[in-house]
């Protein structure tokens, strides 16, 4: 065999196992995930749950999102919402005041940072929720983003798949790794079809990140998770992070991070989360924590998260920045499912495959026919994908006010696949523009990431 013929061989395999995950991922969406999840769990045998919301100012429809918490179909005895905030002048601080107010059978408080004693690494995020994390009355935690909604059985679905060992409805395995965090799959939508960024950012989560992100999770070879919604124990994080000084792992072996490790499970239960503060992605490391020490892995269930977009600001540059940023993270976290990121997208991938078959059954070096081929299997895949999730947020009951204005509804199928087209090809170049920096922008300040994951701010 020649050397095309090799390389030929090895690319259209490569291509088959890179279709075979998309349309797993694909029929996944399809079954599971066509409408929210049904309520059909016994509420008295759930665990108490809390949620914890970090704030940092006023985000889009903020008060539809945060109340969403209050809305839950769960006990209300069982449940707490922790709001976690920097500073008392802090904008959103009304919103949270007038909801608490509104809501007063349930437990729900403001907790704010005290200046000098709530920093504990260079993410913002950690050093603002681990007061909530502390201050947690149930060992279930809900770590929710504040920009996002969630639908009304989301709690009772999270808890009901950890306490049952399930994912996406199915029982796992009793042999296997035990559910230890539940996620949910993060969708966006753009309320303003004039903004090209908010539109991209949609449309990358509805298509290419959603299929990969729920065929990645079923596989379960790695923790892959999105931080805007995690459910785990407090007493498995706490565990996890004080098993590190005596199993250093591939990803916890710096003597640092040991010593870290150490010094904070010294400090007793409820303090593990600030470890976490010296990583940009916190989410990704209490995942892999979660895995590595308490022989977890991660389970969905059949819900999303939403995020509403709208900003005048909001251009194409802003949306390659935001994927620069965060593949340029992910490149030091996961190096490996970075490098082969691009092979799932359609047009890389497509060169994989048209090429594999041109050389091993055409004798050609590439039909384009085939590849034409391809990419039209793909846009049908994914505009079809696309329409499955807005069947779903069409299923959900009472939605707020501003499901109405979702460009997905307003969208004509001529703009859908213009703005599909820009998005995939957008893809390659956002890629290479990552792997060749070095410097990752963070809420305007330039960090890099240091041997052992961590961030220093330069």
């Amino acid at each position: 065999m020649g050397l095309s013929a090799a390389l030929a061989a090895f690319l259209l395999l490569w291509y088959t196992i890179i279709l075979l995950v998309a349309v797993a991922g694909f029929v996944c969406i399809a079954f599971v995930f066509r409408r929210p999840s049904p309520p059909t769990h016994d509420l008295r045998k759930l665990e108490p749950v809390t949620i914890i919301r970090p704030i940092k100012g006023i985000d889009p429809e903020l008060s539809s999102c945060l109340e969403s918490s209050f809305l839950q179909n769960y006990p209300s005895e069982k449940l707490q919402i922790i709001f976690c905030i920097d500073d008392v002048s802090d904008p959103a601080m009304p919103i949270l005041q007038e909801l608490i107010a509104k809501y007063p059978h349930i437990d729900a408080s403001i907790l704010v940072s005290q200046p000098g004693s709530d920093y504990y690494g260079p993410n913002p995020k950690v050093n603002n929720l681990a007061k909530g994390f502390r201050s947690a009355k149930h060992d279930i935690v809900w770590i929710l983003d504040s920009n996002v909604w969630a639908s009304p059985n989301i709690v009772a679905n999270s808890v009901a798949a950890m306490m049952n060992n399930t994912n996406c409805g199915n029982r796992i395995n009793h042999r296997g790794r035990k559910v230890r965090l539940v996620h949910h799959v993060p969708l966006a939508v753009s309320l303003d079809m004039s903004v090209a960024g908010s539109s991209l950012d949609e449309m990358f989560l509805f298509t290419s990140h959603s299929k990969f992100y729920v065929s990645l999770n079923n596989l379960s070879i790695a923790p892959c998770v999105n931080g805007k919604s995690n459910m785990y124990r407090k007493s498995d994080l706490d565990h996890a992070v004080a098993s590190i000084p005596s199993k250093p792992s591939e990803f916890f072996h710096e003597q640092s991070v040991i010593n870290d490790a150490a010094n904070v499970a010294a400090k007793g239960p409820g303090n593990s989360i600030s470890f976490f503060a010296k990583y940009i992605g916190e989410d990704n490391m209490i995942g892999i924590a979660l895995w590595e020490y308490c022989f977890g892995r991660t389970a969905l269930t059949g819900d999303v998260v939403l995020q509403p977009l709208i900003s005048s600001t909001d251009s194409i540059k802003a949306y390659f920045n935001r994927r620069v940023r965060w593949l340029r993270v992910r490149k030091y976290m996961v190096l490996a499912a970075t490098l082969i990121e691009p092979t799932t997208e359609s047009i890389v991938c497509g060169c994989m495959g048209t090429f594999g078959l041109s050389v091993l059954l055409w004798d050609r070096f590439f039909s384009w026919k085939f590849f034409l081929f391809h990419m039209v299997c793909w846009l049908i895949c994914d505009y079809t994908q696309y329409n499955i999730w807005q069947h779903h947020l069409d299923s959900v009951v009472s939605p707020p006010y501003w499901f109405s204005n979702m460009d997905s509804k307003r969208r004509t199928f001529t703009q859908w696949c213009q703005l599909w087209m820009m998005r995939e090809a957008f893809a390659l170049p956002i890629w290479i523009t990552a792997m060749i920096g070095h410097e990752v922008n963070w809420r305007g300040r330039p960090f890099r990431i240091k041997q052992d994951l961590s961030a220093e701010e330069l």
